[in-house]
């Protein structure tokens, strides 16, 4: 006669479903990802730019919304500028590498050259054939 016992079994169905409940969750995350991820940069730019908010209005004599304004505009402006300087660089170094490609592909294939007459031939068995295509 078997002997069955009931608590192992009911922990082991629940830890089975915590997994399974777990993964779930964990996908569900990454699909509402799409939601809540702005509202999340959102949140942290907030954070981030109350410091220099309150320091301009300690500063001036202006008010919470046009200090907030000014930060939000110098913000932009230098992450605008951060976008464009990095776009111009890709560019300037992709034509450069563009206008060079040749001398590379030549160079690399002077090496290969170089490791293919290097090797050699009497020492490995290799068919006539098979040397005359490489």
């Amino acid at each position: 006669m078997l002997v069955v016992d009931i608590g192992y079994w009911t922990k082991v169905i629940r830890k089975i479903l915590l997994l399974a409940l777990a993964i779930a969750v964990i996908l569900l995350g990454f699909k509402l990802a799409v939601y809540y991820i702005p509202f999340l940069i959102g949140i942290i730019i907030s954070l981030m730019i109350e410091p220099l908010i309150k320091r301009v209005q300690s500063k001036t004599t202006l008010n919470r919304k046009t200090s907030a304004i000014i930060v939000l505009l110098f913000i932009f402006a230098i992450l605008i500028g951060l976008i464009i300087w990095c776009i111009i660089t890709v560019v300037t170094e992709a034509s450069s590498l563009l206008q060079n490609l040749n001398t590379y592909i030549s160079r690399i294939y002077e090496q290969i050259q170089g490791y293919i007459d290097g090797l050699q031939m009497s020492r490995i068995n290799i068919p006539a054939q098979v040397v005359r295509n490489i």
